[in-house]
């Protein structure tokens, strides 16, 4: 339960810096910054690519042996 938990929040955050740098590079074009979404295949991958690495990021917080997370 707690590596979904963990997974969860990642994919959260992740996703949410993905769409910011993704705007900031839009702003180069636009020459303003404004949030807005991507069309919906970008969304996809990018939403892809943050999901592929909130899991790896579960599973690696999982994998660490209990004294080491005490001492974290």
């Amino acid at each position: 339960m707690g590596n979904i938990i963990i997974t969860g929040i990642t994919f959260g955050v992740f996703m949410t810096e993905a769409l910011i740098h993704y705007n900031m590079g839009q702003a180069k074009a636009r020459g303003e910054f404004r949030l807005t979404l991507p069309p919906p295949k970008e969304l996809a991958k990018i939403a892809a690519v943050t999901a592929t690495f909130s899991i790896a990021t579960g599973l690696l917080v999982k994998s660490l042996p209990k004294h080491l997370q005490s001492r974290v």
